[in-house]
């Protein structure tokens, strides 16, 4: 067994361990105080048991390595980006620019759909990278009307016929320099027909709120995607960085464009519905070393909107994905479950925070210890990844408030959940209508790297390629003797040891 998967076989079956000891602590805890068995044995049972699927499921995932002839397979696929943009901050859609610029694998084609931007930043921008913009590599800048960003991903797919793989991104996602060649490497699969990257937040050291929320974003993909991924039912990918089979696409793209909640035109939850359509066709995958950044929000009131939205689109895009697939699937019984535990989650949050703490004296206290142990368990993978821009002692930092990151999803998780349910006939955008978020100076481009999943070189070290400082960016050519490719790329600048 590789020393990798032996290793992530051991971290797992330590996690379970732990899981089962504090949820034993917590029915014997119950049992002592109030002389009778709990009434949450069942709903906890139940709760473990989806615990300790998502965090097998999840440390047994390996990203798809293709073969020396999927690979060049895969080298003439024609790949197409598709990028919507609206009122974006100028620095951050530059940093996407070049970091497209720097792909390993560069696509074939680049399409910005400027949707009813209120300035002309981003496209001036555009115009004076696209001016030293790598060869073979065609770029188009379209500027429309208020059309909504699925009526501008449809022009881009309709302006493309030829192309075998769309790439969606947000504007304000910075890749790794080696997303799109791992991101299309699934496709070396015919039962494949979407992918999901792994997304990390770029602006996560801004604040003590984007610390938090980027724990809980990351563990949203190396938990639950992850762990959806194995049975390839990825019911939602994040429209930052997602990859689809063309012809999926055009099949279904009358119907996304069209679609309607209750006779009301729908503008947001466009990744879920793409992500749908491809899961009708065949397997839905996440990628976790197709690595991108994006911008997450730095304030609460711009969080509490995001989260309504996504929320809304839960509750309708689960209700539509219950209707449409077949029994048979997998993930209809898996969204059917995340309905159920939204039930059972309403009954028990007032049982445990204030009948019990009523009827015991401060049962809530043994709780809250078992939660935030918890929390530690689910939290354990964000540890794997390694990120040019963020040391160790970092990382551990923003593990270390697990507890607390847990505790602001009871209110994004629960509360929300409630007005997403409530406002869920509300189909439109709630954000962008400014810039809301940006970055200053230009980010650190160096890899990331997921320790102990596989990728184009399974026995490569870990530790991401050092960033160098001078005038010019170094070229370092990186040969694979597995894929028998060599990549180039320039170091990007900014000391470090």
């Amino acid at each position: 067994m590789h020393s990798d998967e032996a290793g992530r076989r051991r971290y797992l079956a330590y996690a379970l361990i732990l899981a089962a000891a504090l949820t034993a602590y917590a029915h014997h805890h119950i049992a002592q105080t109030i002389h009778q068995p709990s009434r949450l044995v069942a709903i906890d049972t139940l709760g473990f048991c989806w615990l300790a699927f998502s965090l097998i499921a999840a440390h047994t995932h390996i990203d798809v390595r293709p073969s020396r002839r999927q690979t060049r397979q895969l080298d003439e696929r024609r790949v197409t980006v598709i990028v919507p943009l609206k009122n974006e901050d100028p620095t951050t859609f530059r940093a996407l620019l070049d970091s497209l610029a720097a792909q390993s694998r560069l696509p074939q084609r680049l399409h910005i759909i400027d949707n009813g931007s209120t300035n002309t930043d981003c496209q001036r921008a555009f115009h004076q990278w696209a001016a030293t913009s790598p060869a073979g590599m065609q770029v188009e800048y379209t500027v429309t009307g208020s059309i909504g960003k699925r009526a501008a991903q449809v022009l881009a797919f309709d302006a493309d016929p030829t192309a075998d793989i769309f790439v969606t991104l947000d504007s304000d996602t910075v890749l790794d320099p080696n997303a799109i060649a791992e991101g299309i490497a699934p496709f070396s699969r015919t039962d494949v027909t979407s992918v999901a990257g792994l997304l990390l937040c770029l602006n996560q050291s801004k604040n003590l709120l984007t610390r938090l929320v980027d724990l809980s974003f990351v563990m949203s993909f190396l938990n639950g995607r992850a762990a959806w991924s194995r049975l390839g039912s990825v019911v939602v990918n994040c429209g930052g960085l997602a990859f689809y089979r063309a012809d999926v696409v055009r099949k279904y793209q009358d119907q996304y464009v069209t679609q309607t909640v209750w006779g009301r035109r729908v503008a947001s939850g466009d990744d879920r519905m793409l992500t749908c359509y491809a899961l009708l066709e065949g397997r839905t995958v996440i990628q976790e070393r197709a690595i991108g950044y994006t911008l997450l929000p730095e304030r609460m009131s711009h969080l509490v909107r995001q989260r309504i939205r996504w929320w809304r689109s839960f509750f309708w895009g689960g209700t539509w994905l219950i209707k449409t697939f077949p029994i048979t699937k997998p993930a209809w019984g898996m969204v059917l479950w995340q309905f159920a535990s939204f039930a059972l989650y309403t009954f028990v949050l007032p049982l445990v925070l204030i009948v019990h703490p009523v009827e015991t004296r401060g049962l809530a206290v043994p709780f809250l210890i078992y939660m935030a142990g918890l929390s530690y368990v689910r939290s354990v993978r964000y540890l794997v990844v390694r990120r040019p821009d963020q040391s160790y002692a970092s990382q551990l930092g923003s593990f270390a408030l697990a507890p607390l990151s847990s505790l602001l999803n009871v209110f994004l998780c629960s509360i929300l959940q409630y007005a997403g349910l409530l406002t869920f006939l509300k189909t439109g955008w709630s954000t962008r209508a400014t810039v809301e978020v940006g970055i200053t100076g230009q980010p650190d481009l160096a890899p990331a790297t997921v320790i102990g999943v596989q990728g184009t070189d399974p026995d490569a070290p870990t530790t991401p390629i050092p960033v160098i400082t001078g005038a010019t960016a170094p070229l370092a050519k990186l040969y694979d003797p597995i894929t028998e490719i060599t990549l180039e790329t320039h170091l990007p600048r900014h000391a470090r040891t």
